[in-house]
Parts: C-alpha cells; structure tokens; sequence
C-alpha cells in the first residue's frame, strides 16, 4: 500500500494544527464498525479435506549424493495436488528466533507484496509447471503414483526408499532428464492433525479485502476491492476531512494489481500468494496464540532487522469461509495512524 507517502503527508499536516475532525460525519464514523472486529470466540471451519490432505508434508534437504548437482533444497507437496519447490538460487534463509509483534510501518500487510526485491515473477510452462523469481522456486502439480512415489508436473520422480524415522528418511530424486539421485530428508515439523491446521491449511480464494483508515481518532478513509466474474472490483470513500487535506485515493488503496486472488497455506508454516498481475510471493506463518487464532506472519529471508516484514494477525472460521483481520497503529509525534483490514476468504474447493 502507499501508507508511507500518506505517514509522511498526515504528520506534517497535523505539524500545521490539521489534528481534528472537521465535521459531524467524521466523529460519527470515527468508531470502529462491528464488522471490522472478530468475533471473541475462535471457532473451526467447516471444510472437507482436500483431494491431497493426507500427502502435505516438506521435505528438507540434509544431503545430495548423486550424478547431479542439487536441483532443490526443499521440496513440499500442498493438500490441493501442487508443489513448491525452493532452488539453490533462493537466498538463504536465516536461523528463525523468536519473533516480536510489530507495529505497521507503512506496508506490513499479511496479503500485500514484499518489498520490490522479494517480488516473484512467473512463467509458464507447457506442463503448467511455473518457473518463478528467475528458478528460485518451481510451483506445479504432482501425482501420487503409489504409496511411495510422487510424480511432478515437470516429469521429475520422488520415491521414498524408507520409513520415515525421527523425522528422517532417503528419497531417489529422479530429475526430467532421467538422471537419479539419492537424497537424504528431513520433514519439516507439522501437525496436519490439530483441528486449527485442518481449518486453516488449504488453498482459499480471495472474496474481498477491507480497510478503514484513521488519524488521532478521527475516520478517513474506507475502502474495499472485491473479485466478480474474475475482475477485481473498487469502492473507495474518504472523509471530509481527507478531502479538504488533499489525500486522495491512491494514498490509501493500490490498483487491482496489488490484490491477492489466491492463497495457500500449509501445514509445515508456509503461504503463498497469487496476485492478479501474475506476480507471487513465498511468506511463513505460525501460530502465536493458537487457542485464540492469532497468526504471525513473515519474510523468511528478511536479515535486515530495520526492514522486517512482520505482524500479527487474528483468523476467525465460519463454514467454507476465513476472515483474517488486521489491526496496525503507528505513532509519531504527535500523529497516530491506526488502519484496520478484514481479508474475507472462502475454501478453494
């Protein structure tokens, strides 16, 4: 989103003595709507499995012995029947730590792109598998051929040579070429079967995002962008005040190439994001509170502590749809932004 520019343009605004509501209407709907609250209660969702629940698992690399350099160094299959592969090329990610809610910066959002050098560009192939961010990671469709072997969209083979055990096993890894490698694996830590991951761990499409902006308590903008008949939709309102400040739209809302149309999130913490210009982006969740259904989220190859792109999040079920609500405040001087979002999802099958 341009926060950002908007931070910078409020805070000297309210420098200038431009720190109240300017009229009756703004007052009224300076508070926070009920639906733009989750409900206390964390309840489940009431969604089949997937055709490929059972199959969900990440494979970490420990070792490559074979007749090929290492084609990847994880590889995980998602319930819906893709996979995500991540390549050498990707950046390594650091050692994870504890994390720290943090307050928005500008741009944090669960939904909205990285910074522009974490943007993944697709391609296609004949085979629909995607070759993205220039070969750090591949994204396809996979087989289960036995209870054993996997087969990738690109014609590439995994077959399980033993019993998983503590969490280990060794796989034949047979690339499109033919050529066969022994791999040795390590799976990352999931629990497919806590009722929370079954809720959550799907892929889900995007019905509608939802934000409210807000300046010392004063209301200033209200915006929604919504997906029919495959298009993405607008309707954007600001206050009177914003007005008469010189905001406009594009200060709270980005065009519809910014909208995530799909999402997956697994079980082992990853999610990805599909977004209408045919960029994606690869992120990790975990649960904060997972009896209350908070959510972090972040960049898994941010090292810069300044620029971490982080937050936390509160995921309410109902039936076959998800609400992710967002809830950021950020103070500066004598300026309080405080943007609330509602992301409305429903089960992609």
């Amino acid at each position: 989103m341009k926060r950002n520019f908007l931070y910078s343009c409020l805070i000297a605004l309210a420098s200038l003595g431009f720190v109240a509501c300017d009229s009756d209407n703004d007052e009224q709907e300076a508070k926070v709507p009920n639906g733009a609250k989750p409900t206390q209660e964390f309840t489940f969702g009431d969604c089949e499995d997937e055709a490929h629940a059972e199959d969900a698992m990440k494979l970490n690399v420990d070792s490559w012995d074979g007749n090929t350099t290492m084609d990847f160094t994880s590889i995980e299959f998602f319930g819906d029947g893709h996979y995500l592969i991540t390549t050498p090329l990707a950046p390594h990610a650091p050692e994870r730590t504890v994390s720290v809610a943090r307050e928005a910066d500008g741009s944090t959002a669960i939904f909205k792109k990285h910074a522009t050098k974490h943007l993944k560009t697709r391609a296609t192939d004949n085979n629909g598998t995607m070759d993205i961010d220039n070969g750090k990671y591949q994204y396809g469709t996979y087989t289960r051929v036995n209870a054993h072997t996997y087969r990738l969209s690109d014609n590439s083979v995994i077959e399980f040579l033993n019993d998983v055990k503590e969490g280990r096993g060794e796989v034949t890894y047979t690339n499109r070429y033919g050529i066969q490698s022994n791999v040795y694996v390590n799976f990352a830590t999931q629990d497919k079967t806590a009722t929370p991951n079954r809720s959550l761990c799907r892929s889900w499409r995007m019905d509608s995002f939802e934000m409210w902006g807000y300046m010392n308590g004063a209301y200033m903008a209200h915006g929604k962008q919504w997906m029919e008949n495959g298009r993405v939709h607008h309707n954007y309102k600001l206050s009177p005040s914003a007005k008469k400040w010189g905001i406009e739209e594009d200060d709270f809302f980005d065009p519809d190439t910014e909208y995530c149309h799909r999402v997956i999130f697994s079980p082992s913490g990853t999610y990805v994001c599909f977004y209408m210009d045919g960029d994606v982006d690869v992120a990790c969740w975990e649960w904060r509170d997972q009896s209350n259904g908070i959510m972090h989220y972040w960049d898994p190859y941010d090292h810069e502590a300044e620029d971490d792109w982080s937050g936390d999040v509160t995921v309410r079920f109902k039936g076959k749809q998800m609400r992710i609500y967002e809830d950021y405040s950020e103070t500066e001087d004598i300026m309080t932004i405080h943007t609330i979002v509602v992301n409305t999802l429903t089960a992609a099958n």
